[in-house]
């Protein structure tokens, strides 16, 4: 199972970082291609879910609103993701979707048994995004032992080898996160982020312009994060 795992993430990393295109125009009726402006919503808690879509660029966060009204950002999705894994089920939306740039999203059409007849890449798009959310939940659930510096350091490598695989530069990054939502991805106050922000460019690890990161010591990056340094990018 883990090998065939493997195969799926390697196809589908290939699969994001390249164009996206449907060789028909419609599928049942409906255009394959969604696009959104920053601020719309895919779906949101208690939508009825009838598709999924799987990322093609731009980014989006998912999150849940408590009863509190406190919300509770689940993560950040980007091109070669996966979302609306709850119309497999015929649930409705369990979470919300909403783009924080614009965004095209392709759709994953699903018949009556789940995915449509004889789209063997629809499945393995779904089977890629579904380890991909595996990963990010356990990873969510681990962040609360580690002290603000590991957090962010461990957020910047994630998104890093991320856009790496996506063939951007793992060095310069644009953040689609405001500092905010940052803050409330990692658990931590505004404050308490921005002071992190500040002792990482102190210690010549990153410069900072807003949302612009360009890293200036990857290595003590992995290192912040608790990784061996035998990876950084040249």
């Amino acid at each position: 199972m883990t090998h065939g795992l493997g195969n799926l993430r390697g196809d589908a990393q290939y699969a994001s970082a390249q164009p996206a295109s449907w060789t028909g125009g419609t599928r049942n009726g409906r255009a394959p291609r969604r696009i959104l402006q920053a601020g719309d919503h895919v779906f949101e808690t208690g939508d009825a879910q009838s598709e999924a879509y799987i990322v093609r660029c731009g980014h989006l966060k998912s999150y849940r609103v408590h009863r509190d009204g406190e919300e509770q950002i689940l993560g950040m999705l980007g091109p070669g993701d996966v979302l609306g894994f709850d119309a497999l089920t015929g649930r409705p939306a369990s979470y919300s979707v909403v783009a924080l740039e614009i965004a095209s999203l392709e759709r994953i059409p699903l018949g009556r048994d789940g995915i449509g007849e004889g789209d063997s890449a629809g499945y393995m798009n779904v089977v890629e995004g579904m380890y991909r959310e595996l990963q990010r939940f356990s990873r969510l659930l681990y962040m609360d032992r580690h002290p603000a510096e590991r957090r962010l350091a461990e957020f910047l490598l994630d998104f890093s080898r991320e856009e790496g695989e996506r063939g951007r530069s793992r060095i310069d990054l644009m953040l689609p996160f405001n500092r905010r939502d940052l803050a409330c991805f990692l658990g931590l106050a505004p404050e308490t982020l921005s002071r992190t922000f500040s002792r990482f460019q102190e210690q010549g690890i990153l410069s900072v312009d807003n949302r612009e990161i360009h890293i200036l010591e990857y290595e003590a990056l992995l290192l912040t994060a608790g990784e061996q340094p035998d990876s950084v990018p040249s």
